[in-house]
């Protein structure tokens, strides 16, 4: 696939994170809930995840989902040892993210050819994610960093370099269009849309509904831009 300049992220995954704009993030305590979860999201509009390495489930989570849902952009997070990089494209993953700056890990994701976005939180960081070739960053704990106030005064240095951000941590519907207004930020992540007691209760259609007003929220703001 043709590769954007500069990133790890070939133009069609970029397009598919930025189509969705939405990135439930998921925690997943049984596989069998991970297909009717994202059939929620879907009809919802929202067609990107982020499925956390937290649970025994997640591996083969990512699995049922990607034969299964093929339409949904299958992203894994909390990738945090060398060896899960091999694991998590062995069971479908589209990219993968962490919630912090590993040399090593970015290193394996572009030796096995998997887009990856480190986690970042200050200039050091980004710089050190920057000389790996990482253009998409997470933006992680967004709201206890100083949110998207921080995250603007952060990347004005580095302004001229079309940097693209996915903050997570703490955002919410309350949030959303603070960061939905900022040109850099291609997409967000969040909990409230899909929480764990929310999928362990099957309550679907609270997930499709907030999925719906995560969606109608960030393209209002878009649209206005």
């Amino acid at each position: 696939m043709k590769k954007v300049d500069g990133t790890m992220f070939s133009v069609e995954m970029m397009d598919r994170v930025i189509r969705s704009g939405i990135i439930a993030v998921l925690e997943l305590e049984r596989i069998e809930d991970a297909v009717p979860v994202t059939d929620a999201l879907l009809a919802g509009g929202v067609s990107a995840i982020e499925l956390t390495l937290r649970t025994p489930a997640a591996l083969g989570s990512i699995g049922a989902i990607a034969r299964n849902r093929p339409e949904m952009t299958i992203g894994v997070g909390t990738v945090l040892f060398v060896e899960q990089v091999k694991q998590i494209i062995d069971a479908g993953a589209h990219f993968a993210v962490a919630p912090g700056f590993n040399p090593l890990i970015v290193d394996e994701a572009k030796r096995l050819g998997i887009p990856f976005s480190p986690g970042i939180v200050t200039p050091s960081e980004l710089e050190g994610a920057l000389s790996k070739g990482c253009r998409l960053l997470k933006f992680f704990p967004a709201e206890p960093s100083g949110g998207v106030e921080y995250l603007k005064s952060m990347n004005n240095p580095y302004a001229y370099l079309g940097l693209s951000y996915i903050p997570l941590g703490g955002v919410n519907l309350a949030n959303l269009p603070q960061y939905a207004a900022m040109k850099e930020v291609v997409a967000i992540g969040g909990t409230w849309i899909s929480q764990r007691k929310l999928i362990n209760e099957h309550a679907w259609d609270e997930i499709t509904s907030r999925a719906k007003e995560a969606k109608r929220v960030w393209h209002e703001v878009r649209n206005s831009l």
